[in-house]
């Protein structure tokens, strides 16, 4: 293991009840899932603390092999307050090759000082850097978000292992990476205090990043982007805009993720707030977003055979409030999606699984699962 200072620790198959207890956890969501090649499912989560974000924030993996039936617990990323880390925004991504990636975000941390506090009395604690207070005394750094990973080459193992954590970029990586017809690799992982879309690229299969700029953004605070590719090889990506918006911004690429249109609405409702979007194993485009321009309800299933120039089918997934943060992957013919409701209230990480045929079939109705209930 490398310097424990620098990042945070990957805690396997922890017995400490602050992790494994749901009661004991005050806040949870923003989940993400990864089917591996062997039928193994992978979920993970941001909890810890009391609220988004807070120094004892930390990310938990678990897996099924049962298609979601029950749950192991496998690593848990932790903070560390000794270290000044906050560990947070964790992704899932299961490559080409089979190798899974845990992404996750960490940030600088340190205990807040007489004299740290608000421009203004009244106003929210921001300073001229960024710098924040949250809840029991900590300033979190928002210049130094930086992105980590750790790789597991087996994750159907008996005992998957994963490699020592490496920091590959800065920014936020909140949605899956696209692969593109060349083989290059996309990880929108974004910053938020530029006008433009960040992003990193590897064209030799993660082992090295090149960091680029795209296209100007529409006004967001958290770009989340996504990204697909068309039969031509132009790149549809997709992003997060403030809620003024009540839409998702995109930006088009025709040269293989190299330059980026500036940003333009793109016509599909959003109320702020993360979607996922993929091709099917049937070769459909499936897009799961919340139906509605200003409020997080209606997670909704879309499904295009035009390559998203039209959504033919559409089927409402989860009609209740605070329901967001869809990801999705696919264990044959079949989509497995997660998602959150009320991270301080009901606290539940949610499944369900469906297939293209489902969401043009009337009659079918979704089997939602609670993963997990703090």
């Amino acid at each position: 293991m490398t310097d424990a200072t620098n990042h945070a620790r990957l805690l396997y198959r922890p017995a400490d009840s602050l992790y494994n207890d749901e009661h004991s956890r005050r806040y949870q969501g923003c989940s993400t899932i990864a089917a591996t090649k062997g039928g193994r499912l992978y979920i993970a989560w941001y909890s810890g603390g009391i609220c988004e974000p807070h120094i004892d924030n930390f990310n938990l993996v678990m897996y099924s092999d049962d298609k979601g039936e029950s749950w192991q617990l496998l690593l848990v990323i932790p903070g560390s307050r000794e270290f000044g880390i906050h560990a947070l925004d964790i992704q899932l991504w299961t490559a080409p090759d089979g190798r899974l990636f845990v992404y996750w975000v960490q940030n600088k941390a340190r205990p807040a000082i007489k004299g740290d506090g608000p421009k203004n009395s009244g106003e929210e604690a921001v300073w001229p850097n960024q710098p924040k207070i949250i809840n029991d005394g900590w300033i979190f750094d928002d210049f130094a978000h930086s992105e980590w990973c750790a790789i597991c080459d087996d994750p159907d193992a008996d005992e998957p292992v994963f490699s020592i954590p490496r920091r590959f970029d800065q920014g936020f990586l909140r949605c899956k990476p696209t692969v593109t017809k060349t083989g290059r690799w996309i990880n929108f992982n974004y910053d938020q205090l530029t006008d433009r879309y960040g992003y990193s690229f590897s064209d030799d299969k993660g082992a090295t990043w090149q960091r680029r700029y795209g296209g100007k953004k529409i006004d967001t605070y958290f770009d989340e982007c996504m990204a697909y590719q068309l039969s031509d090889g132009s790149i549809r990506m997709l992003a997060r805009c403030k809620l003024k918006s009540g839409e998702l911004a995109e930006s088009w690429s025709h040269d293989d993720g190299l330059t980026w249109t500036d940003a333009k609405l793109s016509g599909i409702d959003s109320p702020d707030t993360r979607f996922w979007i993929g091709w099917t194993p049937k070769g459909n485009l499936l897009m799961i977003n919340n139906d509605d321009r200003e409020k997080r309800r209606n997670l909704t299933a879309y499904l295009s055979l035009d390559e998203g120039k039209t959504w033919a089918y559409k089927k409402l997934i989860d009609p209740r409030m605070w329901v967001d943060y869809p990801d999705v992957d696919f264990i044959g013919g079949t989509a497995y999606l997660t998602y959150d409701r009320e991270r301080t209230g009901a606290k539940e990480i949610l499944l369900t699984s469906f297939t293209d045929d489902d969401i043009m079939n009337d009659d079918f109705s979704f089997d939602i699962r609670i993963v997990s209930k703090a």
